[in-house]
């Protein structure tokens, strides 16, 4: 079990995304001391009318709490998490008709980030992640979210085969993707459904075999032109907006 996470998000817009959905997480945020930037001012402005601690910095302090050069000179600590804290059953019993998301070895953290950030925008209850050979969940991730990360359960675990057994003992359908599935992801209104788990892997290696082995359905994603493959994040949003559609 690791221990609990804290959260770094950086930038002017996901920062101020997490300020309009979720300011009860935030700690504190991180300026650049001595800013001209009429953005930051606006930013700092709409912090404090909300109440919200702040304290000016340095841009090395900022460049060390993101790990990024890149953070428009501001930085927002959250609420320590755990992201290996999950009652699943829990979660199946409140939802009865979950959406969930799982993502497998997805290693590059702007794609992590934009596939968190397009299952947030579909409406996905919940995103499981495996935990090993996969990005943590990063401010470099947040950034690539564009505050997709707040306002939507985010789990990670070793264990996704059992996390998938466990969510087929509840009569939730799992969609998984292979390109050399018969079935395209047009085929999906085909399939009735309920609760619905969708599983995507990286675009290099794709979803593990046994994973595979325990889906209800694989799906491909044609290609026509002279590419091998989609980009995952391009691949889990045509995948996900499909099945949203059959909600």
């Amino acid at each position: 079990m690791s221990e609990p996470l804290t959260r770094y998000i950086y930038g002017i817009h996901a920062i101020s995304k997490i300020i309009n959905s979720d300011q009860n997480r935030i700690k504190k945020i991180y300026f650049k001391k001595n800013t001209t930037s009429k953005n930051l001012h606006l930013l700092q402005q709409k912090a404090l009318e909300y109440s919200l601690f702040i304290e000016e910095t340095t841009i090395d302090q900022l460049t060390l709490l993101s790990q990024t050069s890149k953070h428009q000179g501001v930085v927002c600590e959250l609420e320590d998490i755990n992201l290996s804290v999950f009652d699943l059953q829990n979660f199946i019993n409140l939802h009865t008709k979950p959406f969930i998301l799982i993502l497998d070895q997805i290693k590059d953290p702007g794609n992590l980030g934009a596939c968190i950030r397009t299952a947030n925008a579909v409406g996905c209850d919940l995103i499981i992640k495996r935990k090993s050979n996969s990005a943590p969940i990063s401010p470099a991730v947040h950034k690539a979210s564009c505050g997709g990360t707040s306002g939507i359960y985010i789990y990670e675990s070793n264990d996704l085969n059992g996390i998938v057994k466990k969510l087929k003992n509840n009569n939730i359908k799992i969609f998984g993707t292979d390109h050399k599935a018969r079935s395209n992801y047009l085929d999906i209104d085909k399939i009735k459904y309920d609760g619905v788990c969708v599983i995507m892997g990286a675009e290099d290696v794709g979803i593990s075999r046994s994973l595979k082995n325990i889906c209800d359905d694989l799906f491909s994603i044609p290609i026509k032109g002279s590419v091998e493959c989609l980009n995952i994040s391009v691949a889990c949003g045509i995948m996900l907006y499909e099945v949203a559609k059959y909600r």
